[in-house]
């Protein structure tokens, strides 16, 4: 087992693109969680109570106002 490489690495390290019937190639979108900035999927932001929508590659959640 390897750690993961991207397709950019993947192409400068082997000279052309992975052969489909041996390699997989995926996307994963994460982004950060706007409390504690910990990695979550995209998938996950439904079940987030400030979660408002995804436009895009644009996630928008309610900001919390601290209070002062």
């Amino acid at each position: 087992m390897t750690p993961e490489v991207t397709l950019e690495d993947f192409r400068q390290l082997f000279g052309g693109d992975p052969d489909p019937s041996v390699y997989r190639v995926v996307s994963i979108e994460v982004i950060t969680s706007p409390d504690d900035q910990q990695p979550m999927l995209v998938t996950e932001c439904g079940r987030y109570s400030r979660f408002v929508r995804r436009e895009g590659d644009e996630i928008y959640f309610r900001k919390q106002i601290e209070p002062s």
